[in-house]
């Protein structure tokens, strides 16, 4: 799961704790955190970090969502993307001008790539070739990925979001979407505001240099410079962002980037990153806890208490000289603390804090909402 940030570059609705907890709460065994370094990035980074995790867990097998339910479709997209020709005609159309998702689209010249699932279940395939996991699809139903009104009991993760945060939300239509004890965190939680990104984000930019803002992963083709301009002439994250986006840059590229930005994400950092993996705990029932008993000697680095692995003072005394997956696992924690800085209360080095009493207390809010039904 993705911890504090989703894969376009926006905080999660609630912190990964309560999320990983009501997915145990509704079956789920065990819940890990997709580093930061993978999940706010491309559909193709996300995907392989993922599958890396789940191979060092044992998995046999990954279902993934698409509205394409046609999985040996996919896989000849999936196939025809690491091909040397399609290469090329990638290459071209980056280099008119165009966003990566429509190049891949229409150098593909394929329906199945015309959502974002459908393009992250395509590089799952991809990154699935080199391990023996066996993709397992499950056809999407009721609402598109990007609607933004709830219809019905099946809504979009954006419908519910875009529901929860407008001035009145109506209780009654989002209860018919999500379980008791998420909407009763919904309800409950200290939200966080992205508009809030702004002024660390605008102060972050003026305290730089255009080198750098240019050594941040995905600062490329001079962005750091319409990056200035823009923090010097808006007045508000959305509007920030809106001068940010073109044909070749979308929203949630600009919008992982500003991330990038504010947790210092360089592109050497991606570079000595990419390949490592470690295995995050954040939450799990009696068959999780077996399987981590089963998986203890493996070589891959297991993290249940942050503590144990990385301090405070490691994390600004002696970063640099840190095991290479203690490095990567700071960042997950300076993403947690930037989502915390956007609610109204900051809960800073929840990483720390977390413990068994707070999944209690969230047992007892959920026990709490279920007699109230």
């Amino acid at each position: 799961m993705s911890g504090s940030f989703t894969q376009r570059g926006e905080p999660a609705i609630l912190d990964k704790y309560i999320r990983a907890q009501s997915a145990v709460d509704g079956g789920v065994d065990l819940v890990v955190e997709l580093p930061f370094i993978y999940a706010v990035r491309s559909a193709q980074d996300f995907a392989r970090g993922g599958v890396k995790i789940l191979s060092a867990l044992g998995i046999d097998r990954l279902a993934f969502g698409s509205e394409v339910d046609d999985v040996e479709s996919i896989k000849k997209a999936a196939d025809l993307i690491d091909g040397d020709e399609l290469k090329l005609r990638l290459k071209e159309k980056l280099s008119a001008g165009q966003s990566y998702a429509r190049a891949m689209r229409e150098s593909i010249g394929s329906t199945v790539v015309t959502s974002p699932n459908a393009m992250l279940a395509v590089e799952y395939l991809r990154a699935l070739h080199s391990t023996t996991i066996e993709p397992l699809l499950i056809k999407r139903i009721g609402s598109n990925h990007d609607d933004q009104s709830i219809d019905g009991v099946i809504a979009s993760a954006s419908a519910i979001r875009a529901e929860v945060f407008s001035p009145d939300p109506d209780w009654k239509k989002i209860s018919a979407t999500v379980d008791s004890g998420t909407l009763a965190a919904l309800r409950s939680s200290d939200l966080p505001s992205i508009e809030k990104l702004f002024l660390p984000l605008a102060t972050k930019i003026m305290m730089s240099t255009a080198a750098e803002l240019r050594s941040i992963y995905g600062m490329v083709e001079g962005l750091e410079y319409k990056l200035i301009r823009a923090a010097r002439s808006t007045s508000s994250y959305e509007e920030m962002i809106g001068s940010m986006i073109s044909r070749r840059y979308t929203r949630s590229r600009i919008q992982r980037l500003m991330l990038h930005v504010l947790t210092g994400l360089t592109a050497d950092d991606v570079r000595n990153f990419d390949g490592t993996s470690y295995i995050r705990v954040l939450a799990f029932n009696e068959h999780g806890r077996s399987i981590l008993r089963s998986i203890r000697g493996s070589g891959v680095p297991l993290v249940t208490k942050t503590a144990q692995h990385l301090t405070t003072r490691l994390m600004y005394d002696r970063l640099s000289t840190l095991e290479t997956y203690q490095r990567m696992l700071a960042f997950d924690m300076r993403a947690t603390d930037l989502r915390e800085i956007l609610c109204s209360a900051p809960r800073l080095g929840l990483d720390f804090l977390y413990n068994r009493k707070e999944q209690n207390l969230w047992s007892m809010r959920r026990s709490t909402a279920n007699s109230h039904e």
